[in-house]
């Protein structure tokens, strides 16, 4: 349905290579250890380098690509990226030869460094945080006899709480107005509290994955 002018942020999760992974990604043409990579972009990357090593021969180099065997070759660059440094050293796996596809893929995500990128709504460029994406607070409660929903931590996503009063109250069809607190650090803190219990509405216009 047609969302009016309701600011559409995206939050993806996306990643960067870590020290011990530099090495494999730049093997495969990936130069740009700061550039942040997503999901698909990653797993290409570490299939493209499974692939090479396999056509590249050896002692297992046999035809018939890898994508057909049930376990991937762990070369030394590929198991420095699952195993090199920090608690992976010490995993009983760590000196393995080969390891199922599936496995490789999840212990490869798990060892990138996640990032969360907010692109979209008011922000002129994708912002990006490390690790989880922040989290908006959402919060009723009763005031002299009447419920209301407030909405805190909107400056995470770099929206404007006037707009998104204005919105919410469209989004609502109720009163919504900004409550401007000064904290001790200086900082105002504004919520915005809409007439009524409109957490459910108000879930749907956050910004979502």
């Amino acid at each position: 349905g047609g969302g009016g002018s309701v600011p559409l942020l995206r939050v993806t999760t996306v990643y960067r290579p870590s020290d011990a992974m530099k090495p494999l990604f730049r093997a495969r043409g990936a130069t740009d250890g700061r550039a942040f990579l997503d999901e698909a972009q990653v797993l290409a990357i570490l299939e493209a380098h499974v692939a090479a090593v396999s056509a590249g021969g050896g002692a297992e180099g046999g035809g018939g690509g890898q994508s057909s065997h049930s376990a991937w070759a762990l070369d030394p660059l590929l198991s420095d990226a699952l195993f090199r440094g920090g608690e992976a050293a010490k995993d009983p796996q760590a000196g393995a030869a080969s390891m199922p596809p599936k496995e490789v893929r999840r212990r490869f995500l798990k060892r990138l460094e996640q990032w969360t990128r907010v692109s979209g709504g008011a922000l002129e460029k994708p912002m990006h945080a490390r690790g989880e994406p922040p989290k908006v607070v959402l919060t009723t409660e009763q005031r002299r006899g009447h419920s209301v929903t407030c909405v805190a931590e909107l400056a995470a996503y770099s929206i404007d709480p006037y707009t998104a009063a204005r919105e919410l109250a469209g989004v609502c069809g109720a009163t919504a107005n900004v409550e401007e607190e000064a904290l001790k650090s200086g900082v105002q803190k504004r919520v915005v509290s809409v007439q009524g219990l409109w957490d459910r509405s108000i879930t749907e216009w956050l910004p979502a994955e």
